[in-house]
């Protein structure tokens, strides 16, 4: 019996003192040595729709996909560790319960987030680095960006609360060996909406941009300024989809989006 037997594809709970969570293992016929894809889905909640899209592209690459579904009883709140939610918690434990169930899948993996699932991905891999290999992040609201002149959570200086100070702290402690991760940060060239679901401040407005394509490359550009300071390679990179909006759907059906993601690992980074 093999890791990749049929019987062990599926769906897998994962239980933690933040809760539970519940993902899909999406396995293709003939798997690759690569680290499994973590889909994560944005406050639409599509997880079932991202599995379904990514599903072809799982099968032609050979990769094997897991993707979380944070439910809205139990997550109101996923998009970052914060004192009211530890979604960090329940994806390490998903991890965990993956690596038991398939155990050629036991160490770090890439982690592909749209939107809301973007938020979570960069600062899931700015806490545990060693957890990931690579990150593709589309279009998210806001970031944490790599900057310690900004205060927490739009930066990573300690600002003036003391529950502020601790994540700043947690996060900017293993800074170094996050920026030496592969970061692909995708937005539609159409993204540039102002709607209810984007968090607007003056803050955030003047130091990440106005809009979620404005902030991704306001995103990249800190991430390479950080990169260089702490002198370590720049690998983040902007990627713009063109004539695509904030739809996650219409970026992976038209400018085949999943499919871009799932073959990075074949391009020489």
């Amino acid at each position: 019996m093999t890791d990749f037997d049929a019987d062990i594809a599926g769906e897998i709970t994962a239980y933690s003192a933040a809760g539970r969570l519940m993902a899909r293992i999406i396995r293709p016929t003939d798997p690759v040595p690569a680290p499994p894809m973590v889909v994560l889905h944005g406050i639409s909640r599509n997880a079932e729709e991202l599995a379904r899209l990514f599903s072809p592209e799982a099968e032609r690459t050979g990769r094997t996909l897991v993707v979380p579904h944070f439910a809205e009883d139990a997550w109101p709140t996923f998009q970052r560790p914060c004192k009211a939610a530890r979604p960090d918690q329940a994806l390490l434990a998903l991890l965990d319960a993956v690596a038991a169930r398939l155990p050629g899948h036991a160490g770090p993996v890439d982690i592909f987030g749209h939107s809301g699932g973007a938020q979570l991905a960069h600062r899931f891999a700015m806490l545990y680095p060693h957890r990931v290999t690579a990150l593709h992040l589309v279009a998210a609201g806001w970031y944490c960006l790599p900057d310690e002149t900004m205060p927490y959570p739009y930066g990573l200086a300690p600002g003036t609360d003391r529950a502020g100070a601790t994540w700043a702290r947690r996060n900017t402690d293993g800074l170094r060996e996050f920026l030496r991760l592969p970061i692909s940060v995708y937005v539609g060239s159409r993204d540039v909406a102002r709607d209810p679901a984007l968090r607007t401040t003056p803050a955030l407005d003047a130091g990440q941009g106005r809009n979620r394509h404005a902030r991704a490359r306001a995103y990249v550009a800190a991430l390479t300024a950080a990169a260089d300071r702490h002198g370590v390679p720049a690998r983040a990179r902007f990627v713009e989809l063109a004539d695509c909006d904030h739809d996650v759907v219409r970026a992976i059906t038209r400018n085949d989006l999943a499919a871009r993601v799932l073959d990075a690992r074949r391009i020489p980074s």
